[in-house]
C-alpha cells in the first residue's frame, strides 16, 4: 500500500476558540471550496485521530463534549483524493492548571 502523499496546499491559519467543553476550529481553504476536510484531534501529547469530515467550502468545525480539565490538540487535513492530502499546522489548548505554572487561584 502506498503512503499518502500531499497533493496540494494545506489548510492555513488554523485557530481555535476554547470555550471549556466546546472548541471551535477555523481555518482558511486553499482550494476555494474544491475539497473536503478532515479534523483530527487528541489529548495533548498523544496521537491524533480523525473525529470529523467537513464538507468542501466549510472552514470551521465545533467539537463538543470535551473535558474542561484536559488539553487537546487539533489539525485539519485537506483531502485531495483517497490517498493524498495536505495537513495544516497543529493547534493545542493551553488551559489553566495544566500548563505547569505555579500558584493557585488568585485571591479576590
Amino acid at each position: 500500500m502506498a503512503a499518502p502523499t500531499a497533493a496540494g496546499p494545506p489548510p492555513g491559519d488554523l485557530k481555535l476558540r476554547d470555550e471549556s467543553a466546546t472548541i471551535t476550529l477555523t481555518w482558511t481553504d486553499p482550494t476555494n471550496g474544491a475539497v473536503p476536510f478532515m479534523v483530527a484531534a487528541g489529548r495533548a501529547g498523544q496521537a491524533l485521530g480523525v473525529i470529523a469530515t467537513v464538507d468542501p467550502g466549510r472552514t470551521s468545525h465545533t467539537v463538543n463534549g470535551l473535558n474542561s480539565r484536559v488539553d487537546y490538540c487539533f489539525t485539519v487535513l485537506a483531502v485531495y483524493s483517497t490517498d493524498s492530502f495536505a495537513t495544516s499546522g497543529q493547534v493545542c489548548t493551553a488551559r489553566e492548571g495544566t500548563t505547569g505554572s505555579s500558584g493557585g487561584p488568585s485571591p479576590r
